[in-house]
């Protein structure tokens, strides 16, 4: 738990409350924050962010995305990037938490920090040295195969209502985080591929140009009792869908999560199918 002003950052449960009450915020957002309450008082260039967030193998729009959590994290904080108390812009540079924390409890950073002067570099490279090796036991113990390579395709407004662009672009982005999050998935999220007018009617193509064997297409449509959401997981082989679904997302609050939570679930299930033969 990390304690700031009237803040509490729980990062078990990621989740931030104020005086006990829980406030609503999404993971990307809430990481960012504790990406920068790890170094506090310092700049966290862009780059880390990028690297902390969405990891070296993922392509997402990563200026838009971090953009966006700022924007996000202040609201929760009641924090303003002209008059910070927490969150400081640095130009062309990154972000700075300027405010003063209480960590509670020794944790495991995800953006390590900077050697002091004066430090024991041996004794840090030993520790990095040892952190390498027992991962790697890890993995030829588990005998694991490489990542799942899966292609998100941007979520197609099919509304006719232009207002609903930024939400496609949204649930696109969250379903690209909670995917990547899975060090069995290796998501393309940015290319251009998957930004071309209903790309979903060339599933081989996609997959042939990102060597990507799986392909995760979302919709937003409206109907006559609201807007609904449709995720389809295919397989770009065949273009055999091995799942699909559809969730009403008439209620605003949450619709990122539920979405996110339903392909999730979708892309496991349609895995499991692939592997017993597609049935």
């Amino acid at each position: 738990m990390i304690r700031f002003g009237e803040f509490e950052a729980d990062e078990q449960t990621g989740q931030l409350s104020r005086g006990g009450q829980r406030l609503k915020l999404q993971d990307l957002p809430f990481r960012m924050l504790v990406a920068l309450l790890e170094r506090p008082g310092e700049v966290v260039t862009r780059e880390e962010l990028r690297a902390a967030l969405w990891g070296a193998g993922t392509f997402v729009d990563a200026e838009a995305g971090l953009n966006t959590a700022a924007a996000k994290l202040r609201e929760a904080l009641g924090d303003s990037a002209e008059t910070p108390r927490y969150i400081e812009t640095i130009p062309k540079r990154g972000y700075r938490f300027i405010g003063a924390i209480d960590r509670t409890e020794p944790r495991v950073f995800l953006i390590p920090p900077k050697p002091r002067e004066g430090g024991r570099p041996g004794l840090i490279l030993a520790a990095i040295v040892i952190a390498v090796v027992a991962i790697t036991g890890l993995a030829v113990a588990f005998n694991q195969p490489g990542p799942v390579t899966i292609a998100v395709v941007r979520f197609h407004n099919e509304t006719g209502n232009t207002e609903f662009d930024r939400l496609a672009n949204d649930l696109t982005d969250a379903v690209v985080v909670s995917l990547a999050r899975n060090p069995g998935y290796a998501v393309i999220g940015n290319s251009p591929i998957l930004r071309t007018d209903r790309i979903f009617e060339d599933v081989g193509k996609i997959g042939a140009a990102l060597d990507a064997p799986f392909v995760v297409l979302g919709q937003l449509q409206a109907t006559d009792t609201g807007l609904v959401a449709r995720a389809h997981f295919i397989r770009a082989a065949d273009a055999k869908h091995l799942w699909a679904e559809k969730i009403d997302l008439s209620e605003a609050a949450g619709r990122e999560e539920r979405v996110t939570a339903l392909v999730v679930r979708g892309v496991e299930t349609g895995l499991l199918r692939s592997r017993s033969g597609g049935q």
